[in-house]
């Protein structure tokens, strides 16, 4: 990674969502016993809510020690804040999803604490989420103005506070006009960048009294390259910034539905839209949300096993430096990278009350092997007894094989010799599915290095 000040220097800016619902500790349980183990991750968990969905998430924080500390909760957040900054990532858009959170003790508040406490140049930004507070413009007014002043949210070099909100384009451009105005009567001057599920038919109307706009975006392959183009249309049409959206995958087991990520592909895809784009800032979505598996922090499950999901945010580290540099990272060092399913789309779930729906995209059902390498290898898969192998060129490449039962081993070699291998996490299941009888179509990574492990 380049020198954090070179990080921070740039003139871009690349920002976590943080969903506030699911911090690396709920209870400060100690996490075999915690209210992810216990509730969210089992089918039984809160008095059977989700029993025919297997549970309301599929993935979990990777845990931390119970804590003595009467301030635990922005210790962790601490934490959280180290981890995203070891990676490359300048900020939180904070989701408040309530007035409680600018309550002295609130989520938001305990947020900027904590980055205060860390780094002063890691920035939060509001981000009331109207899917929530709808068009309740008191509560929106009072989770902005309790973070104007403070010098951990993210202020323009002007003195503008910098504000999104999450589906901005429920409300419209004479609603967010008023709430615009009754902050200025404060003395509370914003820079305006609203985030957009599906752009409203006015969205020249927000134009106006905004400084950027920013999109959700779509976790496909073809949704993420399809928004290549979307800065240059935003500076050229509107002379305003864009916030890309870059999503790992999407799977949401508490609705049966999901979206084809085709394991890495989809992340590298938006990663490079910001990249060739342009872009002026990056909003990775999501840091922690959980219930749509959509998680680049690092990520386990109920077995705690701290080796099954690092590879999104070890892959964060190589981009999120090229963005923010503007300079293609040199592969010091050869590094391995794995993203598959436990099972296919296609397995059985008998235990559960209905199939997954895909939303966008064709299924895929694949074992990737993603390597960066100082010099040209052989990539190797070996799984339920077979071995595939690939020719591979110095740099980034892609090896793909179908998914298939066992736990796959991931092997580099040279001249006729092994340089290093990597077991995968977790095991693949055939037809039958999950012993459960729950389908996870969650994409498991992890990954490793030559020069050591990369995952924490």
């Amino acid at each position: 990674m380049p020198s954090t000040n070179a990080l921070f220097n740039s003139s871009k800016k690349v920002f976590a969502h943080y969903f506030h619902p699911f911090p690396v500790s709920i209870d400060n349980a100690a996490p075999a016993n915690d209210y992810y183990n216990q509730n969210y991750l089992s089918p039984k968990g809160e008095a059977n809510k989700f029993k025919g969905q297997g549970g309301f998430l599929r993935q979990r924080p990777l845990g931390v020690p119970t804590s003595s500390q009467p301030n635990w909760v922005q210790l962790n957040m601490e934490g959280e804040i180290r981890t995203a900054i070891a990676r490359g990532i300048t900020g939180f858009t904070f989701d408040s999803m309530g007035a409680a959170d600018a309550a002295a003790n609130g989520g938001l508040q305990l947020m900027l604490a904590a980055a205060h406490a860390v780094d002063s140049r890691f920035k939060i930004v509001v981000m009331p989420d109207l899917t929530v507070l709808g068009s309740d413009s008191n509560a929106v007014v009072e989770i902005i103005a309790s973070v104007a002043s403070n010098p951990a949210a993210y202020h323009l070099s002007d003195g503008r506070l910098v504000v999104s909100a999450f589906d901005a384009g429920v409300n419209s451009p004479s609603w967010w006009q008023s709430v615009i105005s009754r902050l200025g009567s404060q003395g509370i001057h914003i820079a305006f960048v609203p985030t957009f599920i599906s752009w409203p038919a006015t969205a020249d109307a927000f134009a106006a009294f905004s400084y950027g706009f920013a999109d959700w975006g779509a976790a496909t392959v073809a949704g993420a390259a399809a928004m290549l183009d979307d800065p240059a249309i935003i500076h050229k049409t509107y002379s305003k910034i864009f916030m890309m959206p870059v999503d790992p995958q999407q799977y949401r087991p508490k609705d049966f539905v999901f979206w084809e990520a085709a394991n890495s592909a989809t992340y590298r895809s938006a990663w490079n839209s910001s990249i060739q784009g342009d872009s002026d800032w990056v909003q990775l979505v999501t840091w922690n949300d959980f219930s749509e598996s959509a998680a680049i922090a690092p990520v386990t499950d109920a077995t705690l096993q701290r080796n099954i999901g690092t590879g999104y945010y070890n892959l964060t580290g190589y981009y999120a430096a090229w963005f923010l540099t503007g300079q293609q990272p040199q592969i010091t060092h050869d590094v391995l990278y794995y993203f598959y399913r436990r099972e296919a789309t296609t397995a059985a779930s008998p235990a559960q009350s209905q199939k997954n729906a895909i939303a966008t995209g064709v299924a895929e059902n694949n074992i990737e092997l993603l390597a960066f390498l100082t010099s040209p290898g052989v990539l190797k898969i070996t799984v339920g007894g077979k071995s595939y192998t690939q020719n591979a060129a110095a740099g980034m490449v892609s090896f793909k094989i179908p998914s298939q039962p066992g736990t796959p081993v991931f092997t580099l070699s040279r001249n006729g010799a092994d340089v290093f291998s990597l077991q995968g996490g977790v095991a693949i299941y055939g037809s039958g599915g999950l012993p459960s009888g729950y389908q996870d179509l969650t994409y498991w990574s992890g990954s490793a290095s030559k020069a050591g492990a990369c995952s924490l």
